[in-house]
């Protein structure tokens, strides 16, 4: 096993009559892995976790915020195909159950089977409508804000911003280049088949370049105004650490945020504000002075004393990864289990954590 390099651009100043801290050992390919798992759950409340991973390399931060954000970004496209996979099935449950016609358009002319004239859908703004017996030829503009007609001839679209327009069914057949032109559950799920996974691929590559590029360049541009902030109180504090601090900051930042929207709290720069406090505290936590010396049963003792990784401690939030998992994948919004998930979560982390102290005291 080899020693992984530390970065050293945060001085640690011993206690009075302790050794100087040790910085913190890898073991290899193993203490690379903890660190990947430790990343999901212990930036949400241990200090000495912000401490140890500021002396770290940046790379060893930024592969960790790669992998999260890959999987939220995984996470959000499978939410996305469930819903389009629901979306194709309700189409086609449409037609079995007679509620949308089938429709075959030959030659320019529309031919409905079932009744010629039928309203779909109709509400205060919007009115779908099919009516090939040429008694309604327009949308009521004065009544509806959007609607659609299909009339024998012509489709007949009006926009929700006042954008009125008559389109021929040949035109349409024509720029299709089909004829006929077939409507029915088959069809339509073909064509809602593909709309769907084109539509995946493009939305999968934008949530990569949001969650991914957009995020980085973000919390570096944050980085470098909270390294000013820093470099005024304690001079020669390098930037690898700061930007280290947020990019592991950014989970619980995220986590809370999710708790939020799962009771309807949906406020603007929420997730900003709890980066920064998340960064704030992390930061304080990796320029707290550290100490070899055995914890007394002192609690400020016990936090500055210098501790392994102990990242085995992540594994208790297993569950509630889980339930957060499913809960992204199919929009339960259960804050109900969730919540009270986080809370046990939490108790049980911070018990086991505590737990020298306690054994100090006894």
């Amino acid at each position: 096993m080899t020693n992984e390099p530390m970065n050293n651009d945060i001085p640690q100043a011993p206690a009075p009559g302790a050794a100087a801290p040790a910085r913190p050992q890898s073991s290899g390919c193993l203490s690379a892995i903890g660190w990947l798992g430790a990343g999901w759950v212990l930036p949400c409340f241990s200090l000495n976790f912000y401490s140890l991973a500021a002396r770290r390399r940046v790379g060893a931060a930024m592969l960790f915020f790669f992998l999260f954000t890959l999987t939220i970004t995984g996470l959000q496209t499978l939410a996305l195909i469930r819903g389009l996979f629901q979306a194709g099935a309700e189409i086609r449950r449409t037609f079995e159950t007679g509620q949308f016609p089938e429709i075959t358009i030959t030659g320019g002319e529309a031919q409905v089977e079932g009744p010629p004239q039928v309203v779909l859908f109709e509400d205060a703004d919007t009115w779908v409508a099919i009516d090939t017996t040429g008694e309604i030829t327009d949308i009521d503009r004065q009544r509806y804000r959007q609607g659609f007609l299909l009339t024998r001839t012509t489709l007949v679209v009006l926009n929700n911003d006042g954008r009125y327009q008559k389109l021929s069914l040949r035109d349409v057949q024509q720029a299709l280049d089909t004829d006929p032109l077939i409507i029915n559950g088959d069809t339509t799920t073909a064509y809602w088949a593909v709309f769907s996974v084109i539509a995946t691929v493009i939305v999968f590559l934008f949530l990569i370049v949001w969650n991914a590029l957009v995020r980085l360049a973000y919390i570096a541009l944050i980085a470098l105004v909270l390294w000013g902030i820093t470099a005024l109180i304690r001079p020669g504090t390098g930037f690898g650490p700061v930007l280290i601090t947020g990019l592991y900051a950014l989970v619980p930042a995220l986590f809370v945020n999710f708790l939020l929207s799962q009771i309807q709290i949906n406020i603007p720069f929420t997730t900003t504000f709890f980066l920064v406090v998340f960064w704030g505290v992390g930061l304080a936590g990796a320029f707290l002075p550290r100490t070899t010396a055995p914890a007394s049963s002192s609690v400020g003792d016990y936090f500055r004393a210098e501790r392994t990784l102990r990242g085995w401690r992540a594994l208790i939030a297993l569950p509630l990864l889980f339930d957060v998992v499913l809960e992204m994948i199919f929009n339960w919004n259960a804050w109900y289990v969730t919540w009270p998930l986080t809370l046990i979560t939490l108790g049980a982390l911070l018990a086991v954590s505590v737990w020298p102290l306690i054994k100090t005291n006894e």
